[in-house]
């Protein structure tokens, strides 16, 4: 699989494109729950289950947590890994964490010493600056994160050559990753996007991550 962003850029993999990708091959093959597929990408080897009740399992591989792999030039707070750094954007101190799922990303749980509150966040002024900051030498997808519960968490993401989005898959896994090392969710954790939610699992014997959310048939076109 290959995708491209609005701007005509090439990311190394979208989560939720994955899930797309399967239950369209699915629904063409007429495949029954268990069906794995397995799926190339820039990233790596993705591998999507059906599941009986229409929705993909998707197991997303391990995290990348060295900062200078995610990529990122914030000094590490935790060994190699950037975990809860600060970070001046737009005149306030932003918390941040970087997580790599293939593809960068920055997670923000706290604002000037707040919990982050998404209806504070202004999403289309401070998205670019996150995105072409000079510590994330390849830009960065950034999610804004809010947390109801340890099991719970609300987000909505700039996407690094898309702008706004409605959800991301590799960003709501790379939420979980950040809030587990930050002492702010648990391993299992449903994150509530815009466009819906998923339900994320860090499994810690393995250290993959695992997603679960929908794809639903919308449309067909042609010319």
């Amino acid at each position: 699989m290959r995708i491209y962003n609005s701007d005509g850029s090439e990311p190394e993999m979208c989560g939720n494109g994955i899930r797309c990708l399967a239950r369209f091959v699915a629904d063409v093959d007429g495949a029954e729950a268990g069906q794995e597929y397995r799926i190339d990408t820039l990233a790596g080897l993705i591998r999507p289950v059906m599941q009986a009740d229409g929705q993909v399992r998707v197991d997303m591989g391990e995290p990348i947590l060295e900062g200078m792999q995610v990529p990122t030039t914030l000094e590490p707070t935790q060994g190699t890994t950037v975990v809860a750094r600060e970070l001046e954007v737009d005149g306030k101190s932003w918390t941040v964490s970087t997580v790599s799922m293939g593809n960068p990303h920055a997670l923000v749980y706290s604002v000037d010493g707040r919990p982050v509150k998404l209806d504070e966040v202004d999403l289309f002024r401070v998205g670019p600056m996150f995105e072409s900051h000079p510590v994330f030498p390849a830009k960065t997808n950034t999610e804004f994160v809010e947390v109801l519960s340890p099991g719970h968490v609300r987000m909505m993401v700039w996407e690094r050559g898309a702008g706004r989005t409605l959800a991301c898959g590799t960003g709501a896994c790379a939420t979980v990753v950040a809030g587990v090392l930050e002492g702010k969710t648990d391993r299992r954790c449903r994150v509530d996007l815009p466009g819906g939610p998923l339900f994320i699992e860090w499994d810690e014997a393995t250290n993959k991550i695992f997603m679960t959310g929908p794809a639903e048939f919308v449309f067909s076109g042609g010319l």
